[in-house]
């Protein structure tokens, strides 16, 4: 009878240390994967909810995530119609984002934000961008690897007027590009 219970003991303190090093796996599996986590996979998962994003200390953008790239994210501005095609590195805080995740579709390639400039270019929309040298109206002539080519058109006509410029600006400085 003694030995019976002394072998029970055994057995409880065996299957209570055999669940504790199971949950500490488990935690450690849960800190792995959450390591993998980006912002972007965070972006991608928002859905419908509005989320702000803080691009400094005085840029400030509202929308609904729209589609999100390897290093861009493209939101649909509630206010306004218009989008706003955000640099991933300039984003210091987001608020509303949700806890879930969505990793990008590895079928798919997607476009740098190189690329998506260059579709943005041959739509030859009028765009804003905002640097960190301030702000900047006009419509984009090319788009290298590292920098873009901007018509500037200073007082928001369609077409080049006198003052226009001809901008070079880098990718590194860009905050955000405002699309219609």
């Amino acid at each position: 009878m003694r030995f019976d219970r002394i072998f029970e003991d055994i057995e409880g303190r065996f299957d209570h240390e055999e669940r504790e090093e199971l949950r500490a796996v488990s935690e450690d599996l849960t800190r792995a994967e959450r390591a993998q986590v980006t912002l972007a996979d965070r972006l991608r998962a928002a859905g419908d909810r509005p989320v702000i994003l803080h691009l400094g200390q005085d840029v400030r953008v509202h929308g609904v995530v729209q589609e999100v790239g390897p290093d861009w994210v493209l939101l649909r501005r509630r206010a306004t119609s218009d989008r706003a095609l955000v640099p991933l590195g300039r984003i210091a805080m987001v608020e509303g984002l949700g806890p879930r995740a969505r990793p990008a579709e590895e079928a798919a390639p997607q476009l740098q934000l190189a690329g998506m400039l260059r579709h943005v270019a041959r739509d030859r929309s009028l765009v804003r961008l905002e640097t960190v040298a301030g702000s900047l109206a006009g419509r984009l002539a090319g788009v290298g690897a590292d920098a873009l080519e901007l018509s500037s058109t200073p007082t928001g006509e369609s077409s080049p007027v006198p003052g226009s410029a001809r901008v070079t600006v880098a990718l590194a400085a860009l905050r955000l590009v405002l699309l219609p």
